[in-house]
C-alpha cells in the first residue's frame, strides 16, 4: 500500500486542487492521499473564508482520503513554522511514502526564459544550502538584512552570490558565462514564489529530520498564485476570495469542482474574511502594553505597532497592514503577527513546543470509509496519537500536546463565535463535533 502526503490551506478549494489531488495519485503511484490542512485559520496571516470542517468535506469529495489538523501556531507561522510542521504530521504517522507539493514557473534575474522549476534536485539543492547555512551565505544575508532587502528578498540575493561563488571555486564552470548566471539565478528565483518557498522548506524539513518521504513537484496550471482575476485553466484562491468579498460568486461555477459545487455555494453564504477581527484587534492593541512576547512581533514591528496602534482603529484590516508596513516588513509578516496577537499566540509557547519535537498528535479532520485499511496501517505505525474525537482528547495527551491542543480549540471556537455572531448560526464546540465521515 503506497500513500502519497499533501500539504494545503483549500482555501477555499478549487479546481486546481481537484487536479492536484489527482496528479499526486497519479504521479506517486499511491492507493491513498493524507492532507494536512491549515485549520480555521491560514499563512497569510488571516481567517480562512470557510471554516475547517466544511474545507475538509470538499478535500474528501474531491479525492483525499484523509485529512488531518495542522496546528493553528504552525499554519500561522512563516514558511519555515509552516513547512516542519506539517512534514513532521506526515513523517509521524508512519505510513506516508511520497510528499507531492505545487511549484511555480520561475523567471531567471535578467532572463526571458522560464524554468518549470520542476526538477526535484534544485529544490534539494537549495534546501541544503538553507539547512547547513554556509558561513559565506550567512555573511552575504546579513549584509542584504543591513542595506534594507526585505528577508525573503535578502535570502534570495545571499543564495544568488553563494551559488556563484561555489561555481567558481569548484570549478563547475565560469561564474562569468551567460550559462553559468543563468543557472545560479534560476535556482536562487526558486524563492522568489510562495509555492516554491514552501516547496523548498518542505524539501529542508524532511532533511532536517531524516524522514524516508521522498518530495515530488507538480508543476502549477493556469493562473499564479498571486493571480487576482479569474483566468486561465485554473484560477488562483485569491480570485476566488476576492469573488466571494464582492458578492460576485455567481461567477465561480467553472472553477468549483462539479460535485462540490452546491455545498460550495451554501457555504458562500456565510464567509468570514480579515475584517470580521478588527474589532478582537482593536481591544488587544488596547489592553496590551507589551507586543514582544507575541510570536512573530518583536523588534522594530513591535515598536512600530505599538506607535500607530491607534491610527489603526478604525480601518479595515488590508489598511492597517499597509499603514504598518515598510521597506523591511513585508505586509505578509505584518498579517501574521497581527493575527498572533489576536489569537495570543506567544513567541515562548511556539518555541517550548518545538523544543520538545512540534507536534503531539494528529487530529482527524475527516475520512473516507474506503480508507479503512488506511487508518488501520496508521494506528499500527504512527508515532503520534491519533484524535479522532475532541473530547478524549485530554486523555490522551501529556503536556506539552494539552497546551498546543488547548492553543488549536480556542483558535477554533473564536472563529466559530465570531461566525455565530455576524450569521446567527448555532455556536458548536469543538468537542460537540464529529469527523467528516464520507
Amino acid at each position: 500500500m503506497r500513500t502519497v502526503g499533501i500539504i494545503a490551506e483549500y482555501n477555499p478549494f478549487h479546481t486546481g486542487h481537484e487536479y492536484h489531488l489527482r496528479k499526486a495519485k497519479e504521479l506517486s503511484d499511491a492507493d491513498f492521499a493524507v492532507v494536512v490542512m491549515s485549520p480555521d485559520y491560514v499563512q497569510r496571516g488571516t481567517p480562512a473564508i470557510f471554516d475547517k470542517y466544511t474545507r475538509t468535506e470538499m478535500a474528501l469529495r474531491c479525492g483525499a482520503d484523509l485529512v488531518i489538523e495542522l496546528p493553528v501556531c504552525y499554519a500561522t507561522g512563516s514558511a519555515e513554522y509552516f513547512a516542519e510542521g506539517a512534514v513532521r504530521l506526515l513523517d509521524g504517522l508512519g505510513v506516508v511514502d511520497t510528499l507531492c507539493f505545487g511549484a511555480e514557473p520561475v523567471e531567471a534575474s535578467g532572463s526571458a526564459e522560464l524554468s518549470a522549476a520542476m526538477d526535484c534536485g534544485s529544490f534539494q539543492t537549495i534546501a541544503q544550502i538553507l539547512l547547513e547555512e554556509p558561513e559565506s551565505y550567512r555573511l552575504a544575508l546579513r549584509e542584504g538584512l543591513r542595506q534594507g532587502l526585505t528577508f525573503p528578498r535578502a535570502r534570495e540575493e545571499a543564495l544568488n552570490r553563494y551559488i556563484g561563488v561555489c561555481r567558481n571555486e569548484t570549478g563547475h564552470t565560469k561564474d562569468s558565462s551567460d550559462e553559468a548566471k543563468k543557472e545560479r539565478n534560476m535556482l536562487a528565483a526558486l524563492l522568489s514564489t510562495p509555492n516554491n518557498i514552501l516547496g523548498v522548506e518542505y524539501c529542508k524539513a524532511l532533511k532536517k529530520i531524516h524522514s524516508g518521504i521522498c518530495p515530488l513537484p507538480l508543476p502549477r496550471r493556469g493562473s499564479s498564485y498571486s493571480e487576482q482575476a479569474l483566468t486561465g485553466e485554473y484560477c488562483s484562491a485569491g480570485a476566488i476570495r476576492e469573488c466571494l468579498e464582492k458578492g460576485d460568486a455567481h461567477s465561480l461555477d467553472g472553477y468549483i469542482p462539479e460535485c462540490i459545487r452546491a455545498q460550495f455555494s451554501e457555504a458562500g453564504t456565510c464567509p468570514i474574511f480579515p475584517d470580521d477581527l478588527l474589532l478582537l484587534l482593536t481591544y488587544r492593541l488596547i489592553e496590551r502594553d507589551n507586543l514582544d512576547a507575541i510570536f512573530d512581533l518583536s523588534g522594530d514591528l513591535a515598536e512600530r505597532v505599538w506607535r500607530l496602534r491607534f491610527q489603526c482603529i478604525g480601518k479595515r484590516f488590508r489598511e492597517i497592514t499597509a499603514l504598518l508596513k515598510t521597506k523591511q516588513i513585508t505586509e505578509a509578516r505584518i498579517r501574521r503577527a497581527l493575527l498572533h496577537l489576536i489569537l495570543d499566540i506567544r513567541k515562548e509557547t511556539v518555541a517550548s513546543f518545538c523544543r520538545e519535537g512540534y507536534v503531539f498528535y494528529a487530529h482527524i479532520l475527516g475520512f473516507r470509509r474506503e480508507a479503512a485499511p488506511l487508518l488501520h496501517e496508521i494506528r499500527q505505525k504512527s508515532a503520534l496519537p491519533l484524535i479522532s474525537r475532541a473530547a478524549h482528547a485530554e486523555k490522551q495527551l501529556s503536556d506539552p500536546g494539552r497546551q498546543l491542543w488547548s492553543l488549536d480549540v480556542a483558535a477554533s471556537h473564536l472563529y466559530r463565535a465570531i461566525r455565530a455572531e455576524k450569521y446567527g448560526m448555532p455556536f458548536r464546540t469543538e468537542q460537540e463535533i464529529s469527523p467528516v465521515v464520507m
